[in-house]
């Protein structure tokens, strides 16, 4: 793998602009929380994942989280409160781009819960219980 000057100056540890990312101690406490999650080090942003599935990251240039979440709750996220959700396109790909200064505690962890179930295996899903039920859309 090759890395340039400027991360491999960074390897294994965060970059000065990502520690300032927004309430980045407590995305860590929690994302850390559920099983199989790592904090990948190769990164100079705080990427977190389960295996080698991101379901959480912070992007410097943006200076917003990005989450992973399951597509419906991101189009209602998108059209409810776009002034926190906004989507993030790669190739075919849509995450979201998530201002948790925005967020309660509460909904930070539903919110990262969400993420996480979106790339965890079932099996490791089992290990942190049920998953809370979105609610019905109005029909």
């Amino acid at each position: 793998m090759t890395t340039s000057r400027k991360t491999e100056s960074f390897r294994g540890k965060l970059s000065p602009e990502a520690l300032k990312a927004p309430r980045l101690t407590q995305v860590r406490r929690i994302a850390l929380s559920f099983p199989g999650t790592h904090e990948v080090p190769d990164h100079v942003w705080p990427w977190f994942n389960v295996g080698t599935k991101t379901f959480a990251l912070y992007h410097t240039d943006r200076a917003r989280w990005i989450f992973k979440l399951p597509h419906s709750q991101q189009m209602m996220l998108f059209d409810t409160r776009p002034e926190t959700f906004e989507p993030m396109r790669a190739g075919k790909m849509v995450w979201s781009y998530v201002k948790v200064e925005d967020l309660d505690a509460a909904e930070l962890r539903d919110l990262l819960t969400a993420a996480w179930r979106t790339v965890a295996p079932k099996t490791l899903q089992a290990q942190y219980g049920q998953p809370h039920p979105l609610p019905a859309p109005d029909a």
